[in-house]
């Protein structure tokens, strides 16, 4: 399937004006092209990586986001997630998505029940045996209130989790709180994938780095939206890239147009 660089121009992108323009996003050799497209600055970030619909959904009609990806988007969202240290979801993407530790990344929930039903924590089965055999095993920590510690550590009993219990406000974790903690245990370049309510509640903090959207050309109607929350704000973005592939679907880097709070 090919993909396509059609923003920013070659001229404009200074070192990497000499990538191709357009490559074969399935083929293996394209890999280093989608490396060097998505590389960040060194520091310490939180980049938010999410797909949805043209109208905005971030569930198909099978009621998770498999239906809006694509072999080329999970493609993305690999060399996304090698380029992290930690990929953060909530519970709720957790238990809807069937999510398995990364294959080169930590994972990090974020829970303010403790409730982890239907959870997947054991390491990705999707890698081939060899690689499988011989690569690290990533770490997994569940991030909580100190009230629902025990909850969590029933829950995760069996896996390989770590639960790291937080300060809270009524039982509500701060977003803040939340990166400081992961910065602690050594995990600085974080990826958010959601979900709606996590990544909202970044947003509403204006502590987003980095927003990474694919867009898939459908209109999914009567479910979630992109981002929840129940605060106001707005914080000011400009697009860093933009990639397009044979079948319309579009994937969008934004970045901060203005440095992050402290």
């Amino acid at each position: 399937m090919t993909l396509t660089r059609v923003f920013p121009e070659p001229e404009a992108e200074g070192d990497a004006a000499d990538l191709p323009r357009s490559v074969d996003g399935l083929d293996p050799a394209s890999r280093d092209w989608l490396l060097q497209r998505y590389t960040p600055a060194p520091d310490a970030y939180l980049r938010v990586n999410m797909i949805a619909s043209l109208n905005g959904g971030v569930a198909g009609s099978d009621g998770t986001s498999d239906s809006l990806s694509s072999r080329l988007d999970r493609r993305i969202l690999g060399v996304i997630r090698e380029l992290a240290d930690v990929v953060l979801v909530g519970a709720g993407s957790l238990r809807a998505e069937g999510y398995v530790v990364p294959a080169r990344a930590a994972l990090a929930v974020v829970t303010s029940s403790g409730n982890l039903a239907g959870h997947r924590l054991e390491q990705s089965t999707h890698s081939e045996a060899a690689r499988r055999d011989s690569a690290p095993r990533q770490s997994v920590y569940i991030l909580c209130p100190r009230s629902a510690v025990a909850r969590a550590e029933d829950a995760a009993s069996g896996s390989r989790a770590t639960v790291v219990p937080l300060d809270d406000e009524n039982g509500v974790l701060a977003p803040s709180g939340i990166l400081a903690a992961l910065r602690t245990l050594g995990l600085p370049r974080i990826v958010c994938e959601g979900g709606p309510v996590l990544a909202g509640q970044f947003f509403a903090a204006d502590l987003v780095d980095e927003f990474c959207l694919s867009t898939s050309p459908q209109v999914v109607l009567g479910g979630r939206g992109l981002l929840e929350s129940n605060m106001t704000g707005s914080t000011g973005f400009r697009m860093r890239q933009l990639l397009l592939d044979d079948r319309g679907a579009t994937y969008a880097r934004w970045e901060r147009s203005r440095p992050t709070r402290s």
